[in-house]
C-alpha cells in the first residue's frame, strides 16, 4: 500500500455462487501529490510543468490566488484515539485542481465534509488553515453553512436538479416539479453562493494584492455573480464548469427566473471554461436564446451582458500521466493485481464507474448480455469485471440504480454460469489502486456514459493497460472528441451496436489492437493535466496584461 492508503476488505458470498456479488470496504482513493513527483517523468512532462511553474511565479509573484469549489482538498477525521487525520478530497475537481499546489499556494474556499472539518471551521473564526507538507501546500477555508440550508443547496438544487438536468436525467413526464419546497431550496443554494462569495471578498481583501478566483462547478453558480460588484478592480473571476451543458431547449425545464439567474450570474465570469467544444458553443447558443439582453459573438466565443465580456473557452481537462505511472508500480496497486489476476476470464471486459444512472452501467450489461446471446463461442471465455463506487445513496435514485445493477449480474450470472465460470465479477468499493491493477488488465475498456463532462477513465485505462486493449466508448463522453481515432465510438442508446463493438474488439487482430492503444496512448499524452492548468492560466495572464 503506499503511504496514507487504509483499506479494509469484505466479502459478500452470493448465494448462488461466489463470484456473483464481490463487495469490498473502502479505501482513501486518490493518489497523493507525491506519487506526481516522479523521477522517471518524460522529458515532454519535465518541459510542460517547466513552462507552467514559470508562468504561475510570473502570473502571481504579485497576485493572489483563490479557488473555490463545494468539495476541498482535505477532510480532517479524528480517531478514536483523538489524532487528527488529514484524507486527501475525493473526486476529479479534486485531483485535478490540486495539482495547482505544485506552483502556488492557494487559499481554497470550500464546505466542510466531516464533523471535524466543522470544527476547525469554527475554531478558525473564518481564517485559512495552512496545510503544507512535501505533498502539497494550502491555505483552507471552510464556509460554514446552517446544516439545513446546506441540505438544500446541495440535496435539492445541487443534486439532483442542476446535475440531473445537465446529464439529462429527468424523467420529464413526472418531475422535476416547483414546489414551494423547490423555491425555498433555491432561496438557500443562493445563500450558500452567497456565503462563498464572502469568504472570497475577505480573502482578497486580506491579501491586498491583485487577485485571481478560480471557481469551480455547478454548486457554485450563483457565485460570480455576488462577486461581480464586491471585488476591487483587476481582481478577475473565471469558472470552470466540469459537467455538459446541455442544449438550450433542456434548459427550459428550468422556469425562467431560475436559469436567467444562473446565465447572469456565469456572465460575469472574464473566463468560463468547458471540457468540450461541443458544451461551450451549447453554452453560447443557450445565452443567445434564453439571456435577455445577451450579446452572442460566435467568431471570439464571448457574451456580452450588461457592461461585462465573458470569454467562453474549452480547456479538456486530462490525467497526471507521470502520477499515473506511479500508482501503477505502487505496491498497493501490485497487490490487487495479484487479486485480480485468476479472477480475469481469458478476455476481459472491464468498466470503472460511481455508481449512478448517468453512467449508464446497466445498459452496459445488457450489451454483455446480448454478446453472449449472439455470440456464445464467448461463454465461458470473456468476463467482465466492473469496479463502481458508491456514490449519493441518500439520493433514491442512486439507491434504486445500485439495486437494479446487483439484480441484473445476479440475473446473468445464473443465465450463463455454471460452478466453474460465471460472466459477471462485480466489485462495489472504493480503491483507485484496484481501479488501476484492473485497467492494466483489461482486454476492452467500456465507458458507455449517456453523457459525461470528460470521463478521465477513458484516458487513465490506455496509459496503464498492458495488453493493448481496446476502449469501447460512447459518444455521450466528453473524452470522445479526442478518443475517437483510436476507440471504437457508440451510441450510448444503442445496445445492439454496443454488442457488436464489444465483439469485434474481443476478436481484433493483434496488430489493430496495436495501433489503436499507440493512438489512444498519444491522445492522452498530447494534453496532460499541467496542458489543462497552464492555458487556463495563460488566458487569464493576458487579461491581467
Amino acid at each position: 500500500m503506499y503511504e496514507g492508503e487504509r483499506v479494509e476488505l469484505s466479502f459478500k458470498h452470493d448465494p448462488h455462487g461466489d463470484q456473483a456479488v464481490e463487495v469490498t470496504g473502502q479505501a482513501a482513493c486518490a493518489p497523493s501529490r507525491e506519487m506526481a513527483e516522479s523521477n522517471g517523468s518524460t522529458m515532454a512532462v519535465r518541459k510542460r510543468r517547466a513552462r507552467l511553474r514559470k508562468l504561475a511565479r510570473d502570473l502571481f509573484g504579485g497576485c493572489t490566488l483563490v479557488v473555490a469549489s463545494n468539495r476541498g482538498p482535505l477532510t480532517f477525521e479524528q480517531s478514536t484515539s483523538g489524532e487528527v487525520r488529514r484524507r486527501r478530497g475525493t473526486g476529479g475537481v479534486v485531483s485535478a485542481v490540486s495539482a495547482i499546489s505544485r506552483y502556488v499556494n492557494p487559499v481554497w474556499i470550500c464546505s466542510p465534509m466531516s464533523e471535524m472539518d466543522r470544527k476547525m471551521a469554527r475554531e478558525a473564526r473564518e481564517r485559512p488553515v495552512a496545510c503544507s507538507t512535501a505533498d502539497y501546500s494550502f491555505r483552507i477555508r471552510f464556509v460554514l453553512s446552517e446544516q439545513d440550508r446546506y441540505d438544500d443547496y446541495y440535496y435539492k438544487v445541487s443534486n439532483p436538479l442542476l446535475w440531473f438536468l445537465q446529464h439529462h436525467m429527468w424523467d420529464l413526464v413526472r418531475s422535476p416539479t416547483f414546489t414551494p419546497e423547490m423555491w425555498s431550496a433555491w432561496d438557500s443554494y443562493r445563500e450558500v453562493n452567497e456565503a462563498f462569495a464572502d469568504a472570497i471578498v475577505e480573502e482578497v481583501e486580506r491579501a491586498a494584492d491583485p487577485a485571481i478566483v478560480m471557481l469551480h462547478d455547478y454548486h457554485l453558480y450563483l457565485c460570480p455573480g455576488s462577486l461581480a460588484s464586491r471585488l476591487p478592480d483587476g481582481a478577475l473571476v473565471s469558472q470552470f464548469v466540469h459537467i455538459p451543458w446541455p442544449d438550450a431547449d433542456y434548459w427550459m425545464v428550468l422556469p425562467p427566473a431560475i436559469r436567467e439567474e444562473i446565465f447572469r450570474s456565469l456572465c460575469s465570469n472574464a473566463v468560463l471554461g468547458f471540457q468540450t467544444g461541443r458544451w461551450a458553443l451549447n453554452f453560447l447558443r443557450t445565452c443567445q436564446s434564453l439571456l435577455p439582453g445577451a450579446t452572442v459573438d460566435y467568431h471570439s466565443r464571448s457574451v456580452r451582458w450588461q457592461s461585462r465580456t465573458t470569454r467562453v473557452r474549452t480547456y479538456p481537462i486530462s490525467v497526471d500521466v507521470a502520477a499515473l505511472r506511479r500508482v501503477k508500480r505502487a505496491k498497493g496497486t501490485a497487490g490487487y493485481r495479484e487479486h485480480l489476476l485468476p479472477r480475469l476470464g481469458e478476455q476481459t471486459i472491464v468498466r470503472v464507474d460511481r455508481i449512478e444512472p448517468s453512467k449508464n452501467i446497466v445498459r452496459g450489461f445488457e450489451a454483455f448480455d446480448l454478446l453472449l446471446e449472439r455470440y456464445p463461442e464467448h461463454i465461458g471465455r470473456v468476463r467482465f469485471m466492473a469496479l463502481l463506487v458508491p456514490s449519493r445513496l441518500t439520493i433514491d435514485e442512486y439507491q434504486l440504480y445500485l439495486e437494479e445493477i446487483i439484480v441484473l449480474a445476479q440475473r446473468m450470472n445464473l443465465k450463463y454460469g455454471d460452478g466453474e465460470w460465471q460472466p459477471i465479477k462485480l466489485y462495489v468499493g472504493e480503491s483507485y489502486p484496484r481501479a488501476v491493477a484492473a485497467m492494466q488488465l483489461y482486454d476492452v475498456l467500456l465507458v458507455n456514459p449517456i453523457i459525461d463532462g470528460m470521463n478521465l477513465v477513458a484516458k487513465e485505462g490506455p496509459m496503464v493497460n498492458e495488453r493493448d486493449g481496446i476502449l469501447v466508448i460512447s459518444e455521450g463522453a466528453g473524452a470522445s472528441e479526442e478518443l475517437g481515432d483510436g476507440a471504437l465510438v457508440v451510441s450510448p442508446y444503442d445496445v445492439l451496436h454496443t454488442a457488436e463493438a464489444l465483439h469485434r474488439a474481443l476478436v481484433m487482430p493483434a496488430e489493430e489492437r496495436a495501433e489503436r492503444a499507440a493512438t489512444l496512448r498519444a491522445a492522452v499524452e498530447r494534453h496532460t493535466v499541467d496542458d489543462w492548468l497552464y492555458d487556463q492560466l495563460s488566458d487569464l495572464s493576458a487579461l491581467m496584461s
